[in-house]
C-alpha cells in the first residue's frame, strides 16, 4: 500500500536581526534567490500539497516554491519554530543541549515542541493519503520530528540539525519511518 512521501524543507537564509525575535525575521536577498531556485527542483512535479509555518521566513520560502509549481500554500501555525529562542553568540551550543533533551532557559520545552509539530505533521499526512506533500518549517522542529521518527539519540539529532542548509530538503516516508533523502544531500 503506497504511503505519503514528505518533502521536509528548512526555510531559506534570513537576514538576522538581533533586535527582533526570530519569528519576525525575513529572507535575505540570497535567501529569496535560493528559495526561487529550490522551486525549480524536479521533485516538486509530484507534490500535491504544500504546508508552511506561519513565520515570514518559512512562508516566503513556501510561496516561491508554490509559484514555480502551481501549488497552493496552506499555513499551519503548529509548524512554527521552537518558541522563546533569542539570538545569542552561543546559539549552536544551546541548540545542541536542546536537541539532547536538556532544558534551555526561555525555550519552549522540548517535549511540547515535539508534540505540537508531530501532531501537525500527522494531520497533514492524514489529509494527503497516498500523495507527495511539502512541509516548509524550521531546523529545530524538523530535527525534533525526525529524531523521534527515526529514533535518533541527541548526538545524531544535533548532527542532523547541523547538516541542514538554508534552504534544504529531506524526503521521508513517515509510515515506514524511513529517511529517503537526508538534509545536506546534493
Amino acid at each position: 500500500m503506497p504511503s505519503v512521501r514528505l518533502y521536509l524543507v528548512r526555510h531559506a537564509e534570513v537576514t538576522v536581526r538581533p533586535d527582533r525575535p526570530g519569528h519576525e525575521w525575513h529572507l535575505s536577498p540570497g535567501g529569496r534567490a535560493a528559495a526561487e531556485a529550490l522551486g525549480g527542483a524536479p521533485y516538486w512535479a509530484g507534490v500535491r500539497g504544500l504546508h508552511t509555518s506561519c513565520e515570514p521566513k518559512a512562508e516566503a520560502t513556501a510561496q516561491r516554491i508554490a509559484s514555480a509549481n502551481g501549488l497552493q500554500v496552506r499555513i499551519e501555525h503548529d509548524l512554527r519554530e521552537v518558541e522563546g529562542r533569542g539570538w545569542s553568540e552561543d546559539y549552536r551550543e544551546q541548540a545542541r543541549r536542546y536537541l539532547a533533551g536538556e532544558a534551555v532557559e526561555s525555550w519552549e520545552p522540548r517535549d511540547d515542541a515535539l508534540a505540537r509539530v508531530r501532531a501537525c505533521i500527522d494531520r497533514i499526512v492524514q489529509r494527503h493519503a497516498d500523495l507527495e506533500v511539502g512541509i516548509v518549517a524550521h531546523g529545530l522542529v524538523l530535527a525534533l520530528y525526525l529524531t523521534e521518527l527515526l529514533e535518533l539519540d541527541g548526538n545524531a539529532s544535533y548532527k542532523l540539525w547541523s547538516d541542514m542548509r538554508f534552504p534544504d530538503v529531506a524526503v521521508v516516508d513517515p509510515e515506514a519511518r524511513r529517511l529517503e533523502r537526508p538534509f545536506g544531500s546534493s
